[in-house]
C-alpha cells in the first residue's frame, strides 16, 4: 500500500483537520457562552468532534510518514518531540470530546474550566503543529 499511498501527501492533509477544527471550536464556545448564543456552541461541538474523528488518522499518517523515511528521521530530537505530542494529543482531544459531548447532550454552556482546559490542549497542538512546520519548511 505504500507505493500507492505517499503519506508525506496524507499527513499534511489530515492535519488541517485537527489544526482548524479545534481552535475554531474553542473560539465558536467562548463567544457562545460570552454572548448567549446557542448556535455558536452547537456548532463548536460539531467541529470538535469532527476534529477528535480526524486526529487519530492525523496521527497515524504521520507515524506511517515518518516510517517511510527510514530509520535517519527517527533520532532526530524535534520529531520525536512532534511524536511525543501527537500521542499525547489523541487521548487529549477525545476526552475533550467526551466532556463537550456530554455538556452539548445536557443542553448547557461550556463551562470555563472545559474553555481553560481547551486552552492548553490547543496551546500543545499549536506547538505541535509549529514543529511539524519547521521540519518541513525550515
Amino acid at each position: 500500500m505504500s507505493s500507492l499511498v505517499s503519506w508525506s501527501h496524507v499527513h499534511p492533509v489530515l492535519v488541517h483537520f485537527t489544526t482548524a477544527l479545534f481552535p475554531v471550536s474553542f473560539v465558536s464556545d467562548a463567544a457562545g457562552r460570552y454572548l448567549k448564543r446557542a448556535s455558536l456552541t452547537d456548532g463548536a461541538w460539531w467541529m470538535l468532534f469532527f476534529g477528535a474523528l480526524a486526529t487519530p488518522l492525523t496521527a497515524l499518517a504521520g507515524w506511517l510518514w515518518a516510517a517511510q523515511n527510514g530509520a535517519a528521521s527517527a533520532a532526530d530530537p524535534m520529531l520525536a518531540t512532534h511524536r511525543l505530542l501527537g500521542l499525547l494529543l489523541v487521548p487529549a482531544f477525545a476526552a475533550m470530546a467526551i466532556w463537550r459531548g456530554r455538556t452539548f447532550a445536557n443542553s448547557r454552556t461550556p463551562s470555563l474550566a472545559y474553555l481553560a482546559a481547551a486552552a492548553i490542549v490547543i496551546a500543545g497542538l499549536l506547538y505541535q503543529g509549529y514543529l511539524g512546520g519547521k521540519m518541513t519548511l525550515g
